[in-house]
Protein backbone atom coordinates (compact mmCIF):
# COMPACT_ATOMS: atom_id res chain seq x y z
CA UNK A 1 0.00 0.00 0.00
CA UNK A 2 0.84 3.36 -0.64
CA UNK A 3 0.04 5.24 2.92
CA UNK A 4 -0.43 8.56 2.40
CA UNK A 5 -0.23 11.31 5.35
CA UNK A 6 -1.78 14.98 4.16
CA UNK A 7 -0.69 18.50 6.08
CA UNK A 8 -1.90 20.37 8.42
CA UNK A 9 -5.38 21.23 7.50
CA UNK A 10 -5.60 18.92 5.04
CA UNK A 11 -7.74 15.61 4.89
CA UNK A 12 -7.55 12.23 3.54
CA UNK A 13 -9.12 13.52 0.49
CA UNK A 14 -6.74 15.54 -0.44
CA UNK A 15 -4.85 12.65 -2.15
CA UNK A 16 -7.95 11.68 -4.11
CA UNK A 17 -6.75 13.27 -7.62
CA UNK A 18 -3.88 11.21 -7.80
CA UNK A 19 -5.27 8.10 -6.27
CA UNK A 20 -5.65 6.14 -9.94
CA UNK A 21 -2.60 6.93 -11.44
CA UNK A 22 -0.23 6.61 -8.79
CA UNK A 23 -2.21 2.87 -7.94
CA UNK A 24 -1.71 1.75 -11.32
CA UNK A 25 2.01 2.99 -11.65
CA UNK A 26 2.90 1.41 -8.44
CA UNK A 27 0.41 -1.45 -8.64
CA UNK A 28 -0.16 -0.91 -4.83
CA UNK A 29 -3.40 0.46 -3.47
CA UNK A 30 -3.11 4.24 -2.03
CA UNK A 31 -4.10 4.69 1.56
CA UNK A 32 -5.00 8.04 2.95
CA UNK A 33 -4.77 8.61 6.64
CA UNK A 34 -6.86 11.20 7.86
CA UNK A 35 -4.84 12.61 10.86
CA UNK A 36 -7.34 15.26 12.10
CA UNK A 37 -10.70 13.40 12.26
CA UNK A 38 -10.60 12.48 15.77
CA UNK A 39 -8.55 13.99 18.87
CA UNK A 40 -4.76 13.23 18.99
CA UNK A 41 -2.55 12.16 21.76
CA UNK A 42 -0.64 14.43 23.47
CA UNK A 43 3.00 13.50 21.92
CA UNK A 44 5.89 13.96 20.00
CA UNK A 45 6.48 13.27 16.62
CA UNK A 46 8.66 10.58 17.22
CA UNK A 47 6.05 8.77 19.25
CA UNK A 48 3.40 9.22 16.77
CA UNK A 49 5.98 7.23 14.40
CA UNK A 50 6.49 4.42 16.93
CA UNK A 51 2.46 3.83 16.96
CA UNK A 52 2.50 4.12 12.92
CA UNK A 53 5.06 2.28 11.94
CA UNK A 54 3.83 -0.52 13.97
CA UNK A 55 0.26 -0.49 12.49
CA UNK A 56 2.11 -0.48 8.71
CA UNK A 57 3.92 -3.37 9.81
CA UNK A 58 1.09 -5.70 10.87
CA UNK A 59 -1.10 -4.58 8.22
CA UNK A 60 1.51 -3.99 5.10
CA UNK A 61 4.46 -6.60 4.15
CA UNK A 62 5.82 -3.94 1.17
CA UNK A 63 4.73 -0.43 2.20
CA UNK A 64 5.25 2.85 0.18
CA UNK A 65 5.17 6.10 2.61
CA UNK A 66 4.26 9.34 1.00
CA UNK A 67 3.79 12.68 3.18
CA UNK A 68 3.09 16.44 2.38
CA UNK A 69 4.47 19.06 4.51
CA UNK A 70 3.44 18.49 8.14
CA UNK A 71 2.70 15.01 6.55
CA UNK A 72 6.34 14.87 5.07
CA UNK A 73 7.78 15.62 8.35
CA UNK A 74 6.01 12.75 9.81
CA UNK A 75 6.97 10.79 7.60
CA UNK A 76 10.46 11.32 7.94
CA UNK A 77 10.24 10.00 11.49
CA UNK A 78 8.42 6.81 10.89
CA UNK A 79 11.46 6.63 8.09
CA UNK A 80 13.70 7.19 11.31
CA UNK A 81 11.69 4.66 13.43
CA UNK A 82 12.03 1.77 10.87
CA UNK A 83 15.28 2.74 8.34
CA UNK A 84 13.90 -0.55 6.40
CA UNK A 85 10.36 -1.11 6.76
CA UNK A 86 9.13 1.13 3.56
CA UNK A 87 10.15 0.08 0.12
CA UNK A 88 10.31 3.89 -1.20
CA UNK A 89 8.76 7.25 0.16
CA UNK A 90 8.17 9.99 -1.61
CA UNK A 91 8.77 13.16 0.46
CA UNK A 92 6.84 16.76 -0.37
CA UNK A 93 7.19 20.35 0.89
CA UNK A 94 8.76 19.21 4.27
CA UNK A 95 11.40 21.01 6.69
CA UNK A 96 14.41 19.43 8.64
CA UNK A 97 12.91 21.03 11.95
CA UNK A 98 14.44 23.93 13.90
CA UNK A 99 17.91 24.18 15.05
CA UNK A 100 18.97 26.82 17.58
CA UNK A 101 16.85 27.24 20.97
CA UNK A 102 16.03 31.04 19.80
CA UNK A 103 14.68 29.98 16.60
CA UNK A 104 13.07 27.12 18.49
CA UNK A 105 11.27 29.40 21.13
CA UNK A 106 10.24 31.62 18.12
CA UNK A 107 8.39 29.32 16.48
CA UNK A 108 6.78 27.45 19.63
CA UNK A 109 5.19 30.87 20.05
CA UNK A 110 4.01 31.44 17.00
CA UNK A 111 2.72 27.75 16.78
CA UNK A 112 0.91 28.23 20.07
CA UNK A 113 -0.88 31.26 18.74
CA UNK A 114 -1.99 29.39 15.75
CA UNK A 115 -3.01 26.89 18.58
CA UNK A 116 -5.25 29.28 20.10
CA UNK A 117 -7.11 31.03 17.16
CA UNK A 118 -7.51 27.23 16.28
CA UNK A 119 -9.25 26.73 19.27
CA UNK A 120 -11.88 29.64 19.59
CA UNK A 121 -11.82 31.71 16.55
CA UNK A 122 -14.50 31.93 13.76
CA UNK A 123 -13.16 29.47 11.57
CA UNK A 124 -13.80 31.55 8.30
CA UNK A 125 -11.48 33.77 9.37
CA UNK A 126 -8.92 31.23 11.03
CA UNK A 127 -8.95 29.48 7.49
CA UNK A 128 -8.42 32.85 5.15
CA UNK A 129 -5.62 33.92 7.84
CA UNK A 130 -4.06 30.56 6.98
CA UNK A 131 -4.04 30.64 4.16
CA UNK A 132 -2.51 34.19 3.72
CA UNK A 133 0.61 33.05 4.97
CA UNK A 134 3.60 34.27 2.73
CA UNK A 135 4.78 30.18 2.94
CA UNK A 136 1.95 29.81 0.48
CA UNK A 137 2.51 32.73 -1.28
CA UNK A 138 3.27 30.59 -4.56
CA UNK A 139 0.09 28.68 -4.03
CA UNK A 140 -3.36 28.28 -4.84
CA UNK A 141 -5.50 27.34 -2.27
CA UNK A 142 -6.51 23.67 -1.33
CA UNK A 143 -10.31 22.33 -1.51
CA UNK A 144 -12.75 24.34 0.96
CA UNK A 145 -11.72 23.14 4.61
CA UNK A 146 -14.94 22.79 6.10
CA UNK A 147 -15.29 23.08 9.83
CA UNK A 148 -17.50 19.97 10.31
CA UNK A 149 -14.46 17.86 8.48
CA UNK A 150 -12.22 18.34 11.35
CA UNK A 151 -11.55 18.01 15.02
CA UNK A 152 -10.59 21.33 16.35
CA UNK A 153 -8.86 19.55 19.43
CA UNK A 154 -6.70 17.33 17.12
CA UNK A 155 -5.68 20.48 15.08
CA UNK A 156 -4.65 22.38 18.12
CA UNK A 157 -2.78 19.30 19.39
CA UNK A 158 -0.96 19.17 16.18
CA UNK A 159 0.26 22.74 16.53
CA UNK A 160 1.54 22.59 20.00
CA UNK A 161 2.66 18.70 19.87
CA UNK A 162 3.89 18.53 16.00
CA UNK A 163 5.31 21.66 15.87
CA UNK A 164 8.90 21.93 13.78
CA UNK A 165 9.63 23.24 17.35
CA UNK A 166 8.96 20.27 19.32
CA UNK A 167 10.66 17.75 17.03
CA UNK A 168 14.17 17.27 17.13
CA UNK A 169 16.10 18.84 13.97
CA UNK A 170 16.25 15.73 11.39
CA UNK A 171 19.31 16.95 9.51
CA UNK A 172 22.03 14.60 11.48
CA UNK A 173 20.00 11.74 11.12
CA UNK A 174 19.22 10.91 7.61
CA UNK A 175 22.28 9.21 7.00
CA UNK A 176 19.72 6.63 9.03
CA UNK A 177 17.62 6.13 6.15
CA UNK A 178 17.77 3.51 4.12
CA UNK A 179 14.77 4.01 2.04
CA UNK A 180 14.77 5.31 -1.46
CA UNK A 181 13.32 8.26 -1.51
CA UNK A 182 11.83 11.22 -3.84
CA UNK A 183 12.28 14.22 -2.73
CA UNK A 184 9.77 17.23 -3.79
CA UNK A 185 9.78 20.68 -2.91
CA UNK A 186 8.14 23.75 -5.80
CA UNK A 187 10.60 26.00 -7.37
CA UNK A 188 8.74 29.09 -5.81
CA UNK A 189 9.48 28.14 -1.98
CA UNK A 190 12.57 28.69 -1.49
CA UNK A 191 12.85 27.71 2.06
CA UNK A 192 11.66 24.24 1.17
CA UNK A 193 13.48 24.22 -1.55
CA UNK A 194 16.75 24.62 0.17
CA UNK A 195 15.88 21.76 2.83
CA UNK A 196 15.29 19.72 -0.42
CA UNK A 197 18.90 20.33 -1.29
CA UNK A 198 19.94 19.98 1.76
CA UNK A 199 18.13 16.75 2.71
CA UNK A 200 19.22 14.69 -0.43
CA UNK A 201 23.40 15.39 0.26
CA UNK A 202 22.62 13.83 3.60
CA UNK A 203 19.99 10.69 2.51
CA UNK A 204 22.03 7.97 1.24
CA UNK A 205 19.50 6.81 -1.30
CA UNK A 206 17.31 9.86 -2.27
CA UNK A 207 16.98 11.93 -5.64
CA UNK A 208 15.47 15.64 -5.68
CA UNK A 209 12.72 17.44 -7.97
CA UNK A 210 12.37 21.22 -8.12
CA UNK A 211 8.82 21.11 -9.63
CA UNK A 212 9.12 24.15 -12.06
CA UNK A 213 6.05 26.78 -11.75
CA UNK A 214 4.95 25.71 -8.09
CA UNK A 215 4.97 26.52 -4.49
CA UNK A 216 4.73 25.06 -1.39
CA UNK A 217 1.45 22.52 -2.88
CA UNK A 218 3.26 21.43 -5.21
CA UNK A 219 0.46 17.96 -5.84
CA UNK A 220 -2.26 20.83 -6.20
CA UNK A 221 0.21 23.50 -7.85
CA UNK A 222 1.06 21.17 -10.76
CA UNK A 223 -1.25 17.78 -10.45
CA UNK A 224 0.00 16.02 -13.89
CA UNK A 225 3.60 16.77 -13.23
CA UNK A 226 3.54 15.41 -9.97
CA UNK A 227 1.67 12.27 -10.85
CA UNK A 228 4.19 11.69 -13.46
CA UNK A 229 6.99 12.06 -11.88
CA UNK A 230 5.87 10.70 -9.03
CA UNK A 231 4.10 7.42 -11.09
CA UNK A 232 7.45 6.91 -12.68
CA UNK A 233 9.31 6.89 -9.47
CA UNK A 234 7.51 4.10 -8.49
CA UNK A 235 7.06 2.17 -11.16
Amino acid sequence: MIWALHGFLGNAADWNPFREQLEAASGAELRAVNLFDRPLAEETPARWAVRFTRSVRNLDSSPILLGYSLGGRLALHALLEQPRLFSAAIIVSAGLGVEGEAERQKRRVVDDSWAARFESDDWSSVIESWNAQPVFGGSGALLPRQESDFDRQALTTALRWWSPAVQEPLGARLPEIETPILWIAGERDATYAEQGRRAVELLPRAELWIAPDAGHRVPWDVPEEFTARVGGFLS
